[in-house]
């Protein structure tokens, strides 16, 4: 291999194990606090941060690439700032069974813990 096919090589390797980094240490071990002691929603990724009170939030279904999955936000800017809080999720009979599981276990008690009906009509 010369010395110019091995920088590009290299290059490469930089660049898709700083997208790699990215992903492990900032994507995947996001963690959402739903605080009813104190109606707070924190977003845990390295440190803890407050996003919203419960009264300011909203949920929705976000449509992506053929996918969708559910998202949180503030009421007023919720398509400005957003937070996937599901899988995504394609329409397919498996994808359907994980989405019901996901409603029962894990968007009802959020829901009504926070105090918002679910929109039935979404699913």
């Amino acid at each position: 291999m010369s010395g110019d096919q091995f920088k590009i090589a290299m290059g490469l390797w930089s660049v898709y194990m700083i997208y790699f980094l990215f992903d492990l240490f900032f994507r995947i071990p996001v963690k959402y606090i739903f605080d009813k002691s104190e109606k707070c929603i924190y977003r845990k990724l390295l440190l803890s941060k407050k996003l919203m009170n419960f009264d300011e939030m909203t949920y929705f279904v976000n449509d992506e690439r053929g996918g969708y999955y559910y998202s949180i936000g503030k009421k007023r800017n919720q398509f400005v700032k957003n937070y996937r809080i599901s899988n995504y999720f394609s329409g397919s009979k498996a994808s359907n069974r994980r989405e019901e599981e996901y409603i029962k276990e894990i968007l009802c008690p959020v829901l009504i813990a926070v105090g918002i009906p679910l929109n039935q009509e979404e699913q």
